[in-house]
C-alpha cells in the first residue's frame, strides 16, 4: 500500500481522537500539529539569489516548461487547484484573484506575493514556493529566517555557494539542513567553461556537513527531456534532472512516512480502539510465530536489546569525542531512533514471554516520551532523553542478570 493511501485513514482517526479528547493534555498539542502537517502538502522551498535559475528549476520539476516567470515578486507559490488561477497578495494586505496563469495578465501594482494554482495532482502531495534572496544581507537573512519557519525541504539554487550564501545558510536549523539539497544550476555552462568539476570538488566538504546532497543540473536540458516525454532517456539522466527529482521525491515520501508513523504511535497508545491493525507506513514485516526474530527466547531478546542501547551509547560518546561537545539535535535524533528500534524489537517478541511484558510497556512509553523531548529541542530535553535510555538499559541489564 502506498503512503498516499495510508494518510487519509490515519488523518480521519487522528481527527476523531482529538475531537473526542482521547489524548492527555500534554499530547493533544502534538496530535494537533501532526494532523495539521498531514493535511498539508510537503512545503518545498526553492531559494536563491537573482538569476540562479529558480523559476527554470521549478518548471523542470513541474514538467511544464511553459509556466511563465513572474518578475519582481520575492515569493511565488505553485500549488494544487481545481482550475488555473493566480492570486496576488498586495502590500496593504488585500488580495486580487485572476483566472489563468501569470502570463495571461499583468501583475497588479504593489503585489508582494503570488500563488499560482494548477490542476496537477502531484501538487496535492507537495508544492513549491520560490523565494528570491535580494537586497542587503539583513533583508536576505530575514527571508531565510522566515522560510525556515514553514519549509520542510529546501532546494538552495546557486552557481557557486560563496561565503555570503554560506553565512545565510548557517542560520538554517540542522533538522531542515538534513532534508535539503544544494542545487548547482546551469551546470552545462560551467562544464563548458571547464570549472564544473573543480567547483564540485571544492563544495563537497561543505555539502557533507551542511546538506543532504549536491545536485549539479543542466536545467534547460532537463526541461527538453521532459518536454519530449523522455523522462527515462539519456538526456533526463545526464542533465541531472532525474537524480534531483528522485532525491526530492524520496524526501517527500520519507517525511510522510515519519508523520504517519508518529500519528499511529499516538493512536496505538491513547486510542487503540480507533487505530488500524495494518502495518505502519514503512510497512515493516511482522514476523510469524515460526520466525519471531528469535523472540521466543527471552534471554536472546534481552541481550539484543542491551546491545542496541550500548551501540547507541557508543555512538553518542564517539560523537562527543570527535566534535568536542554534543550536538543537541543529533543526540535527540539518535535517542529517538534507539527508543523506536527498541520498542519495535520488543513489540515483535513473544507476547507470552512473561519476562518481557513489563519491559515492552516501558519501551513503548519511552518511545512516546522521546517524541515530546524532540519537540522541545533543547539541552535539557537531550539530557532527559539520554537519562531515559540509561534507565531502560539498567532495567534490561537487571532482568538479564
Amino acid at each position: 500500500m502506498s503512503i498516499s493511501h495510508q494518510i487519509e485513514p490515519v488523518v480521519d482517526r487522528l481527527q476523531s481522537a482529538l475531537e473526542g479528547q482521547l489524548f492527555p493534555s500534554e499530547w493533544h498539542q502534538w496530535g494537533s500539529r501532526l494532523l495539521d502537517h498531514l493535511r498539508k502538502p510537503v512545503q518545498v522551498a526553492v531559494l536563491g539569489g537573482p538569476g540562479t535559475g529558480k523559476s527554470t528549476l521549478v518548471n523542470m520539476m513541474l514538467g511544464d516548461p511553459n509556466l511563465p516567470r513572474i518578475s519582481g515578486l520575492p515569493v511565488i507559490e505553485i500549488a494544487y487547484g481545481a482550475k488555473l488561477r493566480t492570486m496576488y497578495e498586495l502590500a496593504d494586505g488585500n488580495s486580487v484573484t485572476r483566472n489563468g496563469v501569470p502570463g495571461d495578465m499583468a501583475v497588479p501594482d504593489k503585489a508582494v506575493r503570488a500563488r499560482v494554482e494548477l490542476p496537477d495532482e502531484a501538487l496535492i502531495r507537495h508544492n513549491f514556493i520560490e523565494v528570491g534572496l535580494s537586497g542587503n544581507p539583513g533583508h536576505q537573512m530575514s527571508m531565510v529566517n522566515w522560510v525556515v519557519q514553514w519549509a520542510d525541504i529546501i532546494l538552495w539554487c546557486t552557481d557557486s555557494f560563496d561565503e555570503s550564501e554560506q553565512k545565510l545558510w548557517d542560520a538554517v536549523p540542522d533538522d531542515i539542513k538534513d532534508h535539503s539539497f544544494l542545487v548547482l544550476t546551469m551546470a552545462d555552462r560551467q562544464m563548458m567553461r571547464g570549472v564544473l568539476q573543480d567547483r564540485i570538488t571544492a563544495l563537497e566538504p561543505i555539502v557533507a556537513e551542511e546538506f543532504l546532497g549536491l545536485y549539479p543540473i543542466a536545467t534547460e536540458q532537463a526541461i527538453t527531456a521532459r518536454r519530449g516525454g523522455g523522462d527515462q532517456g539519456n538526456l533526463w539522466q545526464s542533465s541531472g534532472g532525474q537524480r534531483l527529482m528522485e532525491g526530492l521525491m524520496r524526501q517527500v515520501e520519507n517525511g510522510r512516512i515519519a508523520d504517519v508513523d508518529q500519528a499511529q504511535m499516538l493512536l496505538n497508545r491513547f486510542a487503540p480502539e480507533s487505530a488500524s491493525t495494518a502495518p505502519l507506513a514503512a510497512e515493516k514485516p511482522v514476523p510469524t510465530p515460526d520466525q519471531p526474530v528469535k523472540a521466543r527466547d527471552g534471554e536472546h531478546v534481552l541481550k539484543s536489546a542491551l546491545k542496541l542501547l550500548q551501540d547507541c551509547a557508543n555512538e553518542l560518546l564517539a560523537g562527543i569525542a570527535t566534535d568536542g561537545e554534543p550536538d543537541t539535535e543529533a543526540v535527540l535524533a539518535r535517542c529517538v531512533k534507539s527508543a523506536n528500534d527498541l520498542a519495535d524489537m520488543l513489540h515483535r517478541a513473544d507476547p507470552d514471554e512473561l519476562s518481557l511484558q513489563e519491559l515492552q510497556s516501558d519501551a513503548q512509553e519511552s518511545a512516546e516520551m522521546m517524541l515530546l523531548f524532540q519537540l522541545e529541542k533543547d539541552e535539557d530535553a537531550a539530557v532527559d532523553a539520554v537519562t531515559l535510555l540509561l534507565q531502560l538499559k539498567k532495567e534490561i541489564a537487571h532482568q538479564n542478570a
